[in-house]
């Protein structure tokens, strides 16, 4: 008897992923991927092609359909994205422009403008945070003023789900999560803000007048690009990545006493919440934010450190010089997680902030290396504190997924640091995962996604804080948040 099969479109920030998931229990059946080139055409311009995100989609599916065989079924297409882009594209849903990304910073003057004419107060208000240079609206209103060749063109103003979605010849919706992320959606009425739209110049038909749940149908395909399928085959709307991968290990209620950790160049914390949560409106104050969640009526309420990965991987290519998994490998076989050294990281390189202090003659690369992991765990920390001061249902536990997930030294790490149980999810893809989840409800595989869930999601292993360094790591937290000017 052949597999029940979710075939998942990952959009990630540096690859595009498709895998074919197991709805028996979550695992990946086959899988292929392609890496795009980020084109920084100019500082802190940060892009790819609009078209290698649809192109290189196509030829992991076609890659992945090879490896299905004729007793499996395609049961349903599901996706997750990244957050925060922009395509302008045409009347034809031809795209106008490189994709520019969610770290694409050019829009500092736009951005300005914006808070110039909504005061911080009601942003917050309206879409539940304060606009800044990445912003979708920014970027929007810098194509506007900065590309007049294209400016009397564009039609809509995509993120890539909907580019995809048009590709597709069905329907450009937003789900929940990609509307919010926008940051134009009035978070507690579910409609696109009159104030922005005035502000930016634009019409909600430019943004997508469709919204929808991120487990949602939103239509049947019988090809891909230029791949035929057997049968005609139901696709779900998916989501912001960082939200299905909630769905994807099992963070779905907030009364569970648990946080899901999304890894990658950007470290993510939170949880979802029932109801329309706008943390900053309660407490400007809080670092986090809290936006539309996958299904209606609930939230995510999320802290971010942005270049977690980001600062390894300088590490591993300026200091070490190599980046291939054996120079990682050498360098966990040799470091010691055991809350000593003198050496310690700010490893917020973005803007030039990244600072290393506290070496000596006999300072190693293994120590800088330690270090630098060692600070990443402790900004893992203060997001897991954050967490904690406005969470219901206490925080016990720590679920993980992602790249760190794979070093059993890390995870033990952030057992060590974090004074908490740390559970590693069995598949790692967690955004995978979770829009395969989606699927598999959608299409009633599984009644509900809770059910879903019980079946699909797994844990692989348990990591516990080890004693006496667990001690010495509560020590160095406290004087890294003391040297880092946290406190």
């Amino acid at each position: 008897m052949g597999k029940k099969l979710i075939l998942v479109v990952d959009y990630g920030t540096s690859n595009v992923r498709v895998n074919a998931i197991n709805t028996e229990d979550g695992k990946i059946a086959c899988s292929s991927s392609r890496k795009y080139k980020i084109v920084p055409k100019m500082p802190g311009y940060a892009e790819i092609s609009a078209y290698e995100l649809w192109r290189f989609s196509v030829e992991c599916m076609a890659e992945v359909l090879k490896n299905i065989t004729e007793q499996d079924e395609i049961c349903a297409i599901g996706y997750s994205f990244f957050g925060d882009n922009l395509i302008p594209v045409d009347e034809k849903g031809n795209a106008l422009n490189d994709c520019i990304l969610c770290t694409d910073i050019r829009g500092k003057e736009e951005a300005e403008f914006i808070n110039r004419n909504i005061p911080e107060k009601r942003q917050i208000e309206i879409i539940g945070a304060k606009y800044g240079a990445m912003t979708f609206g920014a970027k929007l209103l810098w194509v506007k003023k900065n590309m007049p060749e294209i400016a009397n063109k564009i039609a809509y103003f995509d993120s890539q789900q909907q580019f995809v979605f048009r590709k597709l010849g069905l329907k450009p919706v937003n789900d929940y999560t990609m509307a919010a992320r926008k940051q134009l959606l009035n978070i507690g009425t579910m409609q696109w803000s009159e104030e922005f739209l005035d502000t930016l110049g634009v019409s909600e038909k430019m943004l997508g007048t469709d919204i929808v749940a991120s487990g949602d149908i939103v239509g049947y395909i019988r090809q891909y690009g230029e791949i035929e399928f057997p049968k005609s085959i139901p696709v779900i709307a998916g989501g912001h990545d960082c939200d299905v991968a909630m769905i994807g290990m099992g963070v779905i209620d907030e009364t569970q006493d648990l946080l899901g950790d999304i890894t990658g160049t950007f470290d993510h914390v939170g949880y979802m919440a029932n109801g329309a949560v706008n943390l900053k409106r309660e407490n400007p104050d809080c670092p986090l934010t809290s936006y539309s969640g996958s299904f209606k009526d609930t939230s995510i309420c999320l802290g971010a450190f942005p270049t977690a990965g980001a600062i390894v991987e300088w590490f591993m290519r300026e200091i070490q010089e190599g980046t291939k998994e054996t120079d990682y490998e050498k360098y966990w076989k040799a470091v010691r997680f055991d809350g000593k050294g003198s050496v310690m990281v700010h490893p917020t390189i973005a803007g030039d902030r990244g600072v290393i202090e506290g070496i000596g003659y006999r300072t190693s690369k293994e120590d800088i290396f330690k270090a630098v992991i060692e600070a990443v765990t402790f900004e893992n920390r203060r997001l897991i504190d954050d967490c904690r001061e406005v969470k219901t249902g206490g925080v016990n536990r720590l679920r993980i997924g992602g790249g760190a997930a794979n070093s059993d030294e890390w995870m033990q790490l952030r057992a060590d640091i974090s004074g908490m149980r740390i559970e590693r999810m069995r598949n790692i893809q967690i955004s995978s995962v979770g829009a395969a989840v989606l699927g598999a409800a959608a299409v009633g595989i599984y009644p509900d996604v809770k059910t879903a869930v019980e079946k699909m999601v797994h844990v692989e292993k348990i990591f516990k804080p080890t004693p006496g360094i667990r001690e010495k790591y509560e020590e160095k937290y406290r004087e890294y948040l003391r040297r880092m000017g946290y406190c």
